[in-house]
């Protein structure tokens, strides 16, 4: 039995300018690469509409499992009415994405407890108690490191957005 906890939820960052798409995709894979992350593409879809076209892109990205447990972040990345563009940038010609963005970002603690001897009910039941209303120790040990990762992604992203905000205004 797998349990999840929401340590962050709903991370939210918008934006709309111009993006390289690819050049966001490269980034967030580098940032896992450099994390020593490991991660799962779970949706990547495009679909043309008359204003241009909408993509959804949707990985999780986990490190790898202590003990019985996995911390994950989850980036879902939705782009709106993505067209392409051509700017004129010190003489050139430079063609980009124009989107609005919208990012989702989840921090979530996933917890295997199949065939332990904690999935004993009357156990499952003290922990939960005691986790609630005397001392959060068992619950909040591992919650740390899955937020800083997930905060830390929103900020590069919005990094990201910024260089690119001002790369081609």
């Amino acid at each position: 039995m797998v349990e999840k906890k929401f340590v962050v939820y709903g991370l939210r960052l918008s934006y709309n300018g111009p993006v390289g798409i690819e050049e966001f995709y490269k980034e967030v894979e580098d940032w896992i690469r450099a994390k020593g992350m490991q991660k799962e593409l779970k949706k990547k879809s495009e679909r043309l509409i008359p204003k241009g076209k909408n993509i959804e892109w949707a990985i999780e990205i986990w490190r790898r499992p202590m003990e019985n447990v996995k911390g994950m972040v989850r980036l879902r990345a939705i782009f709106h009415n993505v067209r392409e563009i051509e700017l004129q940038r010190r003489g050139k010609t430079i063609r980009t994405q124009h989107a609005d963005a919208l990012f989702i970002i989840d921090g979530i603690l996933e917890t295997h407890l199949w065939r332990k001897w904690e999935m004993n009910p009357w156990f499952f039941f003290v922990r939960a108690m005691v986790d609630k209303y005397i001392w959060p120790f068992h619950s909040e040990k591992y919650d740390g490191p899955v937020a800083a990762d997930t905060h830390e992604l929103h900020k590069h992203i919005q990094a990201f957005l910024n260089i690119q905000k001002k790369k081609y205004m």
